[in-house]
């Protein structure tokens, strides 16, 4: 249950998957968009990606609060400036609405934590969660 407090917390965002070879194409013309849309984001704190080619993806995000983190993922809150114009805050929805419509991966796990601490650097810098 999310409690007043809960929101406020920095969450961790975490994807694997392996990807169906044929769906490569489909994912990323879906993909790319919402990858913008948290790089991009101003809820985000640090968002990065890793690929082992040809199938198996990972994603982190560090999010502000699960407020933004949650908005972005139901599609409300802010479009984000894009080099086409604005990307619309509703392109995760309409990316899950295809994943539904035909699975993209054969096996993906969306997972969510609560950091309890930070150590060490990364990109060169610390204090990534608010203190």
């Amino acid at each position: 249950m999310l409690t007043r407090r809960s929101l406020l917390l920095t969450p961790v965002a975490v994807t694997l998957a392996r990807l169906k070879l044929p769906e490569l194409p489909r994912f990323l013309r879906w993909g790319k968009p919402v990858e913008r849309l948290v790089v991009d984001h101003p809820g985000t704190t640090l968002a990065l990606a890793a690929m082992r080619p040809p199938r198996h993806f990972s994603t982190f995000s560090l999010w502000r609060s699960v407020a933004d983190m949650t908005a972005m993922v139901h599609g409300h809150g802010p479009d984000v400036p894009g080099p086409g114009g604005p990307l619309s805050a509703a392109v995760h929805v309409r990316a899950m609405a295809e994943q539904s419509r035909r699975d993209f991966h054969h096996e993906s796990a969306f997972m969510r934590f609560r950091p309890r601490s930070e150590h060490g650097t990364c990109l060169g810098r610390s204090g990534w969660l608010p203190s």
